[in-house]
This record gives C-alpha cells, sequence and structure tokens, in this order.
C-alpha cells in the first residue's frame, strides 16, 4: 500500500491526520488540564495523588516545552483521576463539541464490564430494582 492508497482511508478522528505531533501534544495537555479543573485538581495535587514528581508533570503540562508523557505516566494519572485512560486522549473540535456530560469514572466504567458479564436473570433483576428505584425517587420530587 504507497501513501496514495492511505490517504483514501477514511480514518477517523482519532487518527488526527492533518496535525503535527506538536499540535497533538497542545491538544492533550488541553484535554489534562479540562480533566484537572472537572476534578477540581491542580498540578500539585495531581503529581503527589499520581506519583509523578511536580518537576516532570510540570514540565510535560508546559505547552512551549517538548517533554512528552509516557504511557505509563498516563496510566499514572488516569489512575490517580479514577477514570479510563481512554479519557486522556486528545480530541479533536468535532469530539469535543459531541461530549455530553461529565467523564464517566473508571470504577463505574469496570461495573458497567461486570454487569456485561453477568448472567441474563441477573442483570433483568437489578434492571427491575432499577426500575423501581427510579419510579421511587419520581414520586418523592412529585
Amino acid at each position: 500500500m504507497d501513501n496514495s492508497d492511505l490517504d483514501s482511508i477514511a480514518t477517523g478522528s482519532f487518527e488526527f491526520k492533518d496535525i503535527n505531533e506538536r499540535e497533538y501534544r497542545f491538544m492533550q495537555i488541553d484535554r489534562i488540564e479540562s480533566l484537572l479543573a472537572y476534578c477540581k485538581l491542580n498540578r500539585n495535587q495531581l503529581a503527589k495523588l499520581s506519583g509523578i514528581s511536580k518537576s516532570a508533570l510540570y514540565n510535560k503540562l508546559d505547552k512551549d516545552g517538548n517533554a512528552n508523557f509516557s504511557q505509563i505516566e498516563l496510566f499514572k494519572i488516569a489512575k490517580a483521576l479514577d477514570l479510563s485512560v481512554v479519557y486522556l486522549l486528545p480530541l479533536s473540535q468535532h469530539e469535543r463539541d459531541l461530549v455530553k456530560g461529565p467523564p464517566i469514572p473508571a470504577s463505574s466504567l469496570r461495573f458497567v464490564d461486570d454487569m456485561l458479564g453477568a448472567r441474563r436473570d441477573d442483570i433483568e433483576f437489578l434492571h427491575g430494582v432499577h426500575k423501581l428505584f427510579k419510579e421511587y425517587i419520581q414520586q418523592r420530587k412529585n
């Protein structure tokens, strides 16, 4: 496959075909900073929670610098924020426009994964409990 063949493939927004590495780095920094704001944390707190040194974290979040996050550092940040590492990937403008609501904690995603692997009768039972609970909450509001 030559480059002309590659140009015709619809790649989707995570491929970031039309940006360079520096722009990608800026987008990742923006993403991490927006998650910090959402979690109401500052860089010092993230450094402490993640186990990444303050100087390393500040260097990697410096838009004028050129230091990049390692995969392990992204893992540590995601773990500190209780998020899937996927949330640390940069988003295109189109994706930012589509995102509705806050990020889902990794612990909740783990629960969803467990439920997807549950037996059908367990899922149906929990669905019934959830439905009754929602009705109860709605009645209390009225």
